[in-house]
């Protein structure tokens, strides 16, 4: 009886066979964040109190609807993530903190609110 041992399958150069690492670590993080990030959203929406007409306070309007756009992009780039991981390993890494990056667009959109303008 020998051994047989299965042949290795040849990987492309620049490719690691641990790729599903910062796709797994970002995913967790993101979906941990999600819900912060949406309450964050939602508490933001007392800045338009004093906004009692349409076009009362348009930069106000302007910045949640930035947050509003940062958060879908951000969930958009979490499911992303997951083909790209197929890519080298810089690509990997910079598609892995795009979600991320997009969280920190929506606190600079939250916190940069001017209230009633």
């Amino acid at each position: 009886m020998t051994d047989s041992v299965a042949p290795s399958v040849p990987r492309a150069a620049g490719t690691r066979g641990r790729w599903w690492r910062a796709p797994l670590v970002s995913t967790l993080v993101s979906v941990l964040l999600l819900p912060v990030m949406r309450a964050l959203r939602g508490f933001a929406e007392m800045a338009t109190d004093p906004c009692y007409e349409p076009g009362s306070c348009p930069s106000t309007f302007a910045h949640l609807q930035v947050a509003d756009v940062a958060l879908v992009v951000a969930q958009v780039l979490i499911l992303l993530q997951w083909p790209a991981a197929y890519l080298l390993r810089p690509a990997r890494v910079l598609v892995s903190l795009a979600p991320a990056a997009a969280y920190l667009v929506v606190v600079g959109a939250v916190f940069s609110i001017p209230a009633g303008r």
